[in-house]
Formats: structure tokens, sequence, C-alpha cells
């Protein structure tokens, strides 16, 4: 009988085993297209973001990005091209704008929440690397948190990451993401609720939307979902390494994952989330902004390489995961092409105290926080 393993784990002995996992992507050539089998699924088109229906918000929000790198350091050591792609620096007539999105923001803030919803793995990992998280290590339930308290000067009315399985399907996460919603719409003075979803969070929380949607309801004070490189139209990888990841998954509980269902990654297959949108269209309740992440070859982690040179074979913009043209969520606009890898856009696995997990990650300090407070200003100052 499986015995599982004790959350208090040795990271250094747990942690080779999952990068053995994690860089096996490199042992063998990974197909970026596999139709295999796939001929019923709904046909997909690549157009301009215009013609795809998704509004172009980069240059704008490159200037409250810009902002916020301002307020946390020197914009010289820091140039906004040096974190996003596809913008210049800001051209000096933002200000009026962005006085009135601070003050609108300011003036909502109080009443807003916000929940983060992480990606797939995330607990191996929640003692010290929860999205947008500080990066110290902490219990996982003081991590949830106090991970964020360093965001405190927004003057929000909470915020915390949703604690979830990391190795479970979409569906089965997206009950207990509905439920957590559901909680924190009931909360005494809570007048919003933001969503800002990170890589396997898309899915899990479209999942908890459409559910919601059929079983009482959408809570009126949700406004707002934020893809952060989410898997929306799933990754190649998902189908290469499915059938394997199946078998061995549940027998395998390294770090402080909890056990596998056996279906996490295919939840994240081409096969199940094009199939998914297609059936279910996100509510038209909701406003939805997508931010995707891509890099050149030298900027991403090295873990992420064998992954990232793969996936450059079809199209060079992606972040060792996910296809950038892919991660973008239906009727939203785009609000940043990061210059980030998958891991280093969100997760501070770089300010892990253990070399080996630090020696992963592109060591470029990806300025997590800036980019995390432009992205909720941004959402609760252009509320309706």
């Amino acid at each position: 009988m499986h015995q599982p393993v004790p959350r208090g784990r040795s990271i250094a002995a747990g942690g080779a085993c999952l990068l053995l996992v994690v860089a096996c992507g490199g042992c063998a050539p990974v197909p970026v297209a596999n139709e295999s089998g796939q001929s019923g699924l709904p046909p997909t088109v690549t157009l301009p973001l215009a013609m795809a229906g998704i509004a172009d918000s980069r240059a704008p929000f490159a200037a409250l990005f810009s902002q916020e790198l301002n307020l946390r350091g020197s914009p010289a050591a820091r140039p906004v091209g040096a974190w996003l792609h596809g913008v210049a620096a800001p051209s000096g007539n933002d200000g009026e704008w962005l006085v009135a999105l601070n003050s609108l923001f300011a003036a909502r803030a109080a009443s807003t929440s916000v929940l983060i919803i992480p990606g797939i793995f995330d607990d191996c990992f929640d003692t010290q690397s929860v999205p947008f998280g500080d990066g110290v290590v902490r219990t996982r339930e003081r991590s949830a948190t106090e991970a964020y308290a360093q965001y405190g000067a927004l003057g929000l009315k909470g915020i915390r990451v949703i604690q979830l399985p990391g190795r479970v399907s979409s569906a089965a996460n997206g009950r207990r993401v509905a439920d957590a919603i559901r909680s924190e719409a009931a909360r005494a003075g809570v007048e919003r609720v933001v969503l800002i979803a990170y890589s396997k969070g898309v899915p899990d929380t479209l999942e908890a939307l459409a559910q919601m949607q059929s079983n009482g309801g959408m809570p009126a004070a949700v406004t707002a979902l934020v893809s952060v490189a989410g898997v929306v139209m799933g990754t190649p990888f998902a189908e290469q390494f499915e059938r394997l990841f199946e078998t061995i998954s549940p027998l395998v509980q390294p770090l402080d994952c909890s056990a596998s269902d056996g279906h996490e990654l295919a939840s994240l297959t081409r096969r199940e989330r094009v199939a998914w949108l297609a059936a279910n269209p996100p509510p038209a309740s909701l406003r939805y902004y997508s931010i995707v992440a891509h890099a050149p070859s030298h900027e991403i982690g090295i873990a992420l390489r064998p992954f990232h040179a793969s996936l450059s074979s079809s199209d060079p913009r992606n972040d060792g995961q996910v296809l950038a043209s892919e991660a973008i969520l239906p009727g939203s606009a785009l609000l940043a092409e990061a210059r980030a890898d998958h891991w280093d856009v969100a997760l501070p696995r770089d300010r892990h105290p253990n070399p080996l997990m630090r020696s992963v990650t592109s060591g470029r300090g990806y300025p997590r926080e800036a980019l995390f407070s432009a992205v909720v200003k941004w959402v609760v100052g252009k509320d309706r």
C-alpha cells in the first residue's frame, strides 16, 4: 500500500524527485501539435487581436506598471521594456488618467477582496512559493494570507490564495474554487471580488464559474477574472505525457504534494480544454483580462529551457509551458506580454532558501509585486 509522504519531508530530497519529473520533458522530442484522435474537436483559428475580439490594453497598462516600478525602485534600473514586450517607455502624457484611476481604486479598495487561484503542483511548494507571494517560508496555512501582507498599502478588504490540492482535475478543483468564491462574496463589507488565476488555476476557475452558473447563479460581487500565464487552450506537453503521468503520479508523492487523482494532467490537454471551452463560454457578467508570458531562451529558467525549445519550433512566443497565443481568455483585454517564463511571472522561487530551488529559475528577479499591484489597480479602478 502506498504510504503518504509526511508534509514535513525534506525539500532537498523531494525536490530532486520532482525536478526529475519536470525535466523529463527534455528527454524526448515533444510535438507541438497533436491532432491524433482529435478530429472531433471544434475548429480553432489564430487571428490578430482586434479580429479575434481581444482588446489591446498593453500600452496604457504599461504606464500603470511603470508607475508601480517607480514606487518600488529606480525606473532607470528597471525600465518597463525589460519586463514587458511590445511597449515603449511611458510618454509622459498619462498623468491625468492615471490620477483618476488611482483615485477610483482608492475609493473602492476597502470593499474589494482579491482571490488568487494557484496552478498545478501548487501545494508542493506553498510553504514558500504561492503566486505573487513574498517568498518567505511559513506553514502553508499562514502562507495563504501572510505572503500577501506586502500589499497592505493597497488597502484591500482581503487578499488570499485559495488553498487547493495541486494534483487533481480542474473539475474537482472547480467545486472548491466555487465554494471559496461564494464564501468570500458573502463576507460582510465585500462589494466586489476579483479573481486572479495562474496557470492551471485558470481552467479550475472557469470550471467554478460554469458550476456556479448552473447551480444557484453567480454572486453579484464577482466582477472580474484575470488570467496570468493561463492554460486556456491547453498545452501540448499534457498530451505528450498524459498516459505516463496517469500511471506514475498516484504512486509518487514528493515534497509536500497532496495525493494525485491521476487526472490533473488530462485537465491541461488541448483535447479537454478546447472542447470544454467551446461548450462553456465564460459568463457574460464578468470582465476578463489576460497576461501572457514569453521570453528569449537565455531568459528562461534552466528547467524550462527544453520545453521552451520544443514549443519554439512552432512559436518562439512561449513561456516554456504554454504558447502565448493559446493563453488568452476569450472576450478579454490583453494587459501585458510579460517578458518572463512560466514560473518567474508569478512564483517567487528565486527567493527560496534552498539553492537547488533557486537554480531552476532564470535569476532575473521579475518584479511580480509591481505587476500584481498594477493588475489590481487596473481591474478595480476600471470597475463599472
